[in-house]
């Protein structure tokens, strides 16, 4: 599958918000992580910081 890890950086912290994320969207309020079971969370106040496909890995941070 094509799922990837999506993380929250705060400074040097990396927290894990979705182990297998199919889909996030950048809104005004911040990041919504979907998995391809349709389950959502959101980050309020982020935006993507770096999304690495070759290591299945996105990273948001706090705006």
């Amino acid at each position: 599958m094509c799922e990837s890890a999506v993380y929250l950086i705060r400074g040097e912290v990396k927290s894990l918000v979705m182990q297998e994320a199919a889909k996030v969207v950048i809104t005004d309020e911040g990041a919504v992580v979907v998995n391809s079971l349709g389950e959502r969370k959101i980050v309020k106040d982020a935006d993507l910081l770096e999304a690495n496909l070759i290591k299945h890995e996105i990273l948001l941070r706090l705006r």
